[in-house]
């Protein structure tokens, strides 16, 4: 796993909280744990508003998509 070096800038309230629970040497191993737990949250909710989305409009979707069956598929004389 490649990794990136970021200098950051935390209130001294929440960096003395994270030493207090990590130790002096374990706040990158905090704010890793942290960044990937919000973000699997924001996915998560993210796909879940889209699933949810899709499953909103799907009935009407495959009634719309019947009607043009019938059009697409209608022989013509030409």
């Amino acid at each position: 796993m490649s990794v990136t070096r970021l200098n950051i800038t935390l209130p001294t309230h929440i960096v003395d909280d994270i030493k207090a629970l990590y130790g002096p040497r374990g706040i990158s191993q905090f704010l890793e744990e942290a960044a990937a737990e919000k973000l699997a949250a924001l996915k998560n909710s993210t796909y879940k508003g889209l699933i949810e989305g899709y499953l909103a409009t799907a009935e009407a979707t495959v009634e719309v998509l019947k009607k043009f069956e019938n059009v697409v598929t209608e022989k013509r004389n030409v």
